[in-house]
């Protein structure tokens, strides 16, 4: 295992190049010389954000409805016997849609990068960032890479 100058829970960067991280192992190297263009800008944080904003949506709503109908079931004076469960049935349902649209819209500090072989990585710099780190990590990745590296922050 070789020395890494950087590093977070997705990725090392060392003399070789950026390691792809598994629990701290490397499961992939991109060798430098194999970087077509590394961008450091801000942008989504999470890969599928969109399937998870569809998710976020679609949970919400469906607490939503439940709830509504639960309380016009309740107000109208409709005769029956209520169970707990039916009245937390949209509790989890919310709780897990908010949360997913708040993980999806969230945006920060991301590192792109493009190989020859034209397959894309991305890769947020948050830990880096919260560590101080950032600046140095930019400087090193432009004596590795030179011109194959961009900031648009």
């Amino acid at each position: 295992m070789s020395k890494y100058y950087f590093e977070t829970r997705e990725f090392g960067v060392s003399d070789q190049g950026i390691h792809l991280l598994r629990s701290r192992y490397n499961y992939k190297t991109i060798d430098f010389n194999q970087v077509a263009k590394i961008t450091i800008e801000r942008g989504k944080e999470l890969n599928n954000w969109i399937a998870i904003l569809v998710l976020g949506i679609a949970l919400t709503s469906f607490a939503l409805y439940y709830a509504v109908g639960m309380f016009n079931f309740l107000t109208y004076g409709i005769s029956g016997r209520v169970s707990i469960q039916e009245i937390l049935v949209p509790v989890i349902p919310f709780l897990m849609g908010a949360y997913c649209l708040y993980s999806s819209t969230r945006n920060g500090i991301v590192m792109r990068v493009r190989t020859i072989e034209d397959t894309h990585e991305r890769f947020p710099l948050k830990e880096l960032d919260q560590r101080q780190e950032l600046t140095p990590f930019q400087q090193l990745l432009k004596e590795k890479a030179s011109t194959k590296v961009t900031e648009n922050l």
